[in-house]
């Protein structure tokens, strides 16, 4: 079978680790690449993914929109968002879709022992912010400070989160006041690697918990800046990427099972685990 993560650029993705330590360790014949597509080539690539043996595809940026109507089916989290990060293969043929970039996130955050938090601040407006205010909804929250650079970006971001009954504050970043976001409790930052760097002075020296999804390079500006608890993106990688291992492979995870898997993929990047 094969398996891929699709993206552009995409020579930078430690998703080949990951998977492929999952799949060794698993003893699933499964081999997985990297491949460089083009949004304009999606329509072409999804219609070959019904031939070949494909077991799925992990799916990055620009893609995350891009393949949703593509697909013959999506879980009620994606047809929320409007983004997928995984595409799994029937053996029918059929297409369907699922964004575990939730999980990923949601499980980071546990692992440092954040399972609920009533609010929460996020950094960014895009198809990463979508899965991070869907997290948010799973951890509890009902307060939601939106921060991003520009407004008129965030009515999709904004109207999710008030659909999954949060209460919204919406700031542009030059808006922020003196001592920007330092006492905010759990901070969610989903903006690409170095976007960040011009915000810290604005955002301050929090010391709550961030988990900042960009982890090249590392530590972020803004991770360097943090007094508090920082969680790098790698650990949201792993996570998100365990749950596509269990779809690609299409085995029964049991507990067991799946912290086996998790801990090998972490040992395959050389990183230590929380919790």
């Amino acid at each position: 079978m094969r398996a891929a993560v699709l993206g552009q650029p995409i020579s930078h993705s430690k998703s080949p680790t990951l998977h492929r330590a999952a799949y060794a360790l698993l003893g699933a014949d499964i081999a997985y690449e990297a491949i460089e597509l083009a949004p304009g080539d999606a329509g072409e690539f999804a219609q070959q993914l019904r031939v070949n043996q494909w077991a799925g595809c992990s799916v990055t940026m620009p893609l995350k929109d891009v393949f949703v109507p593509l697909m013959d089916e999506v879980s009620d989290r994606v047809a929320r968002l409007g983004a997928l990060n995984t595409i799994v293969v029937r053996s029918d043929g059929r297409l369907f879709g699922e964004n575990t970039d939730v999980d990923g996130i949601v499980l980071a955050l546990s692992d440092a022992g954040v399972k609920h938090s009533n609010q929460a601040t996020l950094l960014g407006a895009g198809n990463t912010a979508l899965a991070a205010i869907e997290a948010a909804g799973e951890l509890g929250t009902t307060e939601l400070k939106l921060v991003v650079r520009d407004a008129a970006r965030a009515i999709r971001a904004s109207h999710l989160a008030q659909e999954l009954g949060m209460r919204v504050e919406l700031l542009e970043v030059d808006q922020l006041v003196e001592h920007g976001i330092t006492a905010d409790p759990l901070v969610i930052s989903t903006l690409p690697p170095r976007a960040a760097d011009s915000w810290v002075n604005q955002l301050g020296a929090g010391d709550g918990v961030l988990l900042d999804v960009a982890y090249d390079p590392w530590p972020s500006a803004l991770a360097q800046n943090w007094t508090g608890t920082v969680i790098s993106g790698l650990h949201m990688l792993v996570h998100q990427a365990v749950e596509q291992a269990r779809y690609f492979s299409a085995l029964p995870f049991d507990g067991p099972t799946r912290e086996n898997v998790t801990n090998a993929m972490y040992h395959s990047l050389g990183l230590h685990r929380r919790g």
